[in-house]
């Protein structure tokens, strides 16, 4: 193989890589159209009558679904397991169960400014010298990013009272849509890994900046790495997390 075939060869795969890693951005609905049709086939193979399954469009995809209908205890959770399994489902929930655990739990009292410095001052800690790294292109966090994720559940868990804005943020270059897009799946992805680790989602609340908020003037490819982060923000009322003083970061 000469030079110049292999330029080409290379263009070509790189090409077909990049319209991969941005088959989310670009094709998300239809995604999501499949996750629709592949999550009632489970249901209905799984004696779902008459329950319904909804994927979130508004204002951002999602691939967590959501389950409504009457159905007893055991039947809910054979059916949420049913719709979990279905390739590319992030995960299942029952549309009353997070308005009735609302309800039943009490009214939990607003963190005090020393517990809101305390609990970031254990974030920061758990991410000083680490960063948490995505697939190129995509909200994938990578499977060596798993032990800052737990170490930062672990910081997060005892903050009782607190909000925490997990903030996406992205380099400049690409598609400034794009940009935006990615940085707040990355911000959702990272919201659903504390989930599924035990914080309460209610606690927290993702948001994507793309690149209009750099850490680092300029284009190189250091400063596009540093651009490239999620941060978080605590405080104690989600009003005061959009304002958050930026803590230290960790991205990709």
């Amino acid at each position: 193989m000469n030079a110049i075939t292999k330029m080409l060869v290379g263009a070509g795969a790189t090409a077909l890589m990049a319209m991969a890693s941005h088959s989310w951005l670009h094709l998300g609905t239809g995604f999501v159209d499949k996750l629709q049709s592949g999550a009632e086939t489970a249901l209905g193979n799984a004696g779902g009558t008459g329950v319904t399954v909804a994927f979130g469009r508004e204002p951002m995809l999602t691939r967590i679904a959501t389950l409504s209908g009457a159905a007893d205890a055991a039947t809910k959770e054979s059916l949420l397991a049913a719709v979990r399994a279905v390739p590319g489902v992030a995960d299942a929930r029952w549309a009353d169960d997070g308005a009735a655990a609302t309800a039943a739990a009490p009214a939990e009292a607003p963190a005090s400014a020393a517990t809101v410095a305390n609990c970031q001052a254990q974030v920061d800690a758990a991410i000083t010298g680490q960063t948490i790294q995505f697939r190129s292109g995509s909200a994938y966090i990578s499977p060596d990013s798993s032990g800052l994720i737990d170490a930062l559940a672990a910081a997060l868990g005892p903050c009782a009272g607190v909000v925490v804005e997990v903030a996406g943020h992205t380099d400049a270059m690409g598609n400034p849509a794009n940009n935006q897009t990615l940085s707040q799946a990355r911000a959702d992805a990272v919201v659903a890994a504390l989930s599924a680790k035990g914080v309460a989602a209610s606690h927290m609340v993702a948001h994507g900046f793309g690149s209009t908020q750099p850490k680092v003037a300029g284009g190189g490819a250091a400063a596009n790495a540093a651009n490239r982060r999620i941060e978080f923000h605590v405080s104690s009322t989600a009003a005061a997390a959009n304002a958050a003083t930026p803590a230290a970061p960790t991205g990709e």
